[in-house]
């Protein structure tokens, strides 16, 4: 299974904000009915590409947020988005946004609370894109069940890349976790929330030019293996070049042996991928939120966000963090980790 439609919604979103200038939940124009097919290996999300006619207009209305989603074949909850491009200050804006009321529920404001309820009280399924401004999709899981529901790398393309990865099963940790780039297995560490519940990441180097293709492979208690992508694999390098997602898949070489004795194929009843995607559906929140999203403003905030419990956070957000997210998959880690204490409150 193929990164799904709100991860690949939100990265275009992040791309044609950065390439069009603007800043907003719609589209500024009426984008493309094939924009699917086009991006990334053909559209960066420049209204050259991306537009109907070429340019940064509407064709009588302009795309709106579920619109978007929807064009990539996913359905909508909720948007968050923010100016910064550091995907752990973008969560963390989210998450600890200033309220000083004690309601418990759902506030488009101001002031608003609405991009952490989108982030504790709505998903499962998720979608995250950075290469410009953050913009987070969120909407319903395609497989909920996944023990593997995501997993990128971060910054695109360097010398060293950060891969992280979320795992989720309530029985326990995976025996063997690792990441396969192009035939030789590094192991991935816990850095985020519990074995249970939590983020792996690991530093890959050696890939600062070139395309070089990468997939997760995890064990679970049963000894099966769950892999993500289920099928394929992720790229490390240009946009345009380098796909992020293809068919192909790395043979299991160096390090490989104890993970993936099958040479990679994958296998173990969970082997659902899921993936990142996020998508909304439903009212829209807050189309304007606040000004651009940094420390003195606070992020643009959700479209969506229903109420639906008590899951107010309150707080300042800390100090930046050590590391940075893979298109906020951390983030996700510790989303599903918050989600589930309040459900077991």
């Amino acid at each position: 299974m193929p990164p799904s439609a709100r991860n690949r919604s939100a990265r275009f979103h992040s791309d044609e904000l950065a390439q069009q200038g603007y800043f907003a939940h719609d589209s500024a124009c009426t984008v493309v009915p094939n924009i699917d097919a086009l991006y990334p290996a053909s559209c960066n999300g420049a209204a050259s590409c991306a537009c109907v006619g070429g340019t940064k207009q509407c064709n009588t209305q302009c795309t709106t947020t579920g619109q978007r989603i929807a064009l990539f074949g996913g359905n909508f909850t909720c948007e968050n988005i923010a100016s910064p491009t550091d995907p752990d200050r973008a969560f963390y804006l989210w998450l600890y946004e200033p309220y000083d009321k004690t309601t418990c529920a759902f506030d488009l404001g101001p002031p608003t609370n609405g991009h952490r309820w989108n982030l504790l009280k709505n998903g499962p399924g998720f979608g995250g894109g950075i290469s410009g401004p953050a913009v987070v999709d969120l909407g319903s899981a395609p497989s909920p069940g996944t023990k593997v529901p995501s997993g990128a790398h971060d910054p695109r393309q360097a010398a060293s890349v950060d891969v992280w990865v979320h795992w989720y099963d309530p029985r326990g940790g995976p025996t063997v976790a690792v990441v396969n780039v192009d035939g030789s297995c590094t192991p991935l560490t816990r850095q985020r929330g519990s074995d249970t519940n939590g983020a792996w990441s690991a530093t890959v180097t050696g890939v600062g030019t070139g395309c070089h293709r990468y997939y997760f492979a995890f064990r679970d208690l049963d000894n099966n293996v769950i892999t993500y992508p289920t099928t394929g694999s992720l790229g490390i390098g240009p946009a345009g070049s380098c796909a992020d997602w293809d068919t192909t898949r790395p043979p299991a070489g160096a390090g490989c042996d104890s993970a993936l004795p099958d040479g990679g194929t994958g296998g173990g009843p969970d082997a659902s991928g899921g993936g990142i995607d996020a998508s909304t559906s439903g009212g829209d929140a807050s189309t304007g939120g606040g000004p651009d999203g940094d420390a003195t403003g606070g992020p643009d905030g959700g479209t969506g966000g229903q109420p639906g419990g008590c899951s107010c956070h309150l707080g300042r957000a800390p100090a930046a963090t050590d590391g940075r997210a893979a298109l906020f998959f951390f983030g996700l880690g510790l989303c599903l980790w918050a989600r589930r204490r309040i459900a077991r409150g």
